[in-house]
């Protein structure tokens, strides 16, 4: 899950650079006018539902990402080898309560 967490958050990265780098106003009459129409296109996006609940998914796999490296770092130094799963575990639940607790966030567009 490590890696497969890794290459989800590699092709957000990839992605969110496109993104934001297509939603650049070029308008070459007003410096204003494009950071408005910037603005304007990000605000249309943080209004679809399928974006806030992509946005969950990255905090999901960021969050899990974070502390199963971190475990992952202690294993490699001898330390909790011996309740190796049981951190897998303790990790996934911390990614878990950590996700639901951001869910009303991102539904309710309060960032």
């Amino acid at each position: 899950m490590h890696k497969f967490t890794g290459w989800v958050l590699l092709g957000y990265l990839f992605t969110h650079i496109a993104v934001l780098s297509t939603a650049i106003g070029v308008d070459p009459t007003a410096a204003t006018a494009g950071a408005d129409q910037y603005t304007e296109i990000l605000r249309g996006l943080e209004e679809l539902l399928v974006v806030r609940v992509l946005e969950i998914r990255v905090v999901a796999a960021a969050t899990f990402h974070l502390l199963n490296g971190v475990r992952l770092l202690l294993v490699e130094m001898s330390v909790g080898i011996s309740v190796q799963d049981k951190s897998f575990y303790g990790s996934l639940v911390a990614a878990s309560i950590t996700t639901l607790v951001s869910v009303p966030v991102f539904l309710a567009g309060q960032l």
